[in-house]
């Protein structure tokens, strides 16, 4: 898309990054999963750029394994962006981070994880966001998975009904990128471990307004699995 006509996002951005990469192994087990390197640069570099692009120049870092190799490593490349960690005394999951925002925020908050690299128009997403006066809205996209056996479908005696062979199911997937709205995080306990499927079904429950944004599956690049982030080396 063309970069001139991008709009200013007036939010907060926090990277997830504390994770342990374990479906990066053995490369995770040397250096964390944000500094997994992407055509000279590493992912969590990328995505801070993508950001500066919305005039976001300042970002929260949950961290907690090896966060001090990231951390060194972030200050030695001199970003323009103003970095703030989030440091996780204990591993708090893929949402228990969110707890460590100040409560003084009360701008829109977008999460991502470090390991995703999204092309869609960020502000498009804002907007969407904003005009559907959302508490939340998840980034999704439509995944087809091909099962590679035959299904069999059994009675309730036990006998088989029928076999669908090799059958193709299409869903929506959550993409690892969020945007939310301060009073969202009231659901999030502090200092526990706590995952973002506890969190989004617990503020289903709460009633919050929550609303999908779809982009194109080639939009998406999950790089924190080994044949995902080889398919995306190829693709580039």
């Amino acid at each position: 898309f063309n970069k001139k006509k991008i709009k200013e996002i007036n939010a907060n951005v926090i990277i997830m990054a504390g994770g342990k990469g374990s479906r990066l192994e053995p490369f995770t087990e040397i250096l964390p999963k944000p500094l997994i390197p992407i055509n000279g640069k590493t992912v969590i570099e990328i995505i801070i750029e993508k950001f500066n692009n919305y005039k976001i120049n300042s970002f929260f870092l949950s961290v907690n394994y090896k966060y001090q190799i990231i951390k060194a490593y972030l200050n030695e490349k001199n970003l323009k962006s103003k970095i703030h960690y989030l440091k996780e005394d204990n591993p708090l999951g893929t949402a228990g981070p969110l707890s460590l925002l100040s409560k003084k925020n009360k701008k829109t908050i977008i999460v991502t994880n470090c390991d995703i690299m999204i092309e869609e128009d960020y502000s498009k997403i804002y907007e969407f966001h904003k005009n559907k006066s959302n508490d939340l809205t998840l980034v999704v996209t439509n995944k087809k998975f091909k099962i590679p056996y035959g299904i069999c479908f059994v009675n309730k005696k036990g006998y088989l009904k029928k076999i669908t062979e090799k059958p193709e199911y299409d869903y929506l997937v959550n993409t690892g990128l969020y945007f939310l709205e301060p009073k969202v995080l009231s659901v999030i306990p502090k200092n526990k471990l706590y995952n973002f499927n506890d969190f989004l079904n617990n503020c289903i429950k709460k009633k919050f307004k929550i609303g999908v944004f779809p982009i194109q599956e080639q939009s998406w690049n999950d790089v924190g699995e080994w044949q995902e982030y080889i398919n995306f080396l190829k693709k580039i």
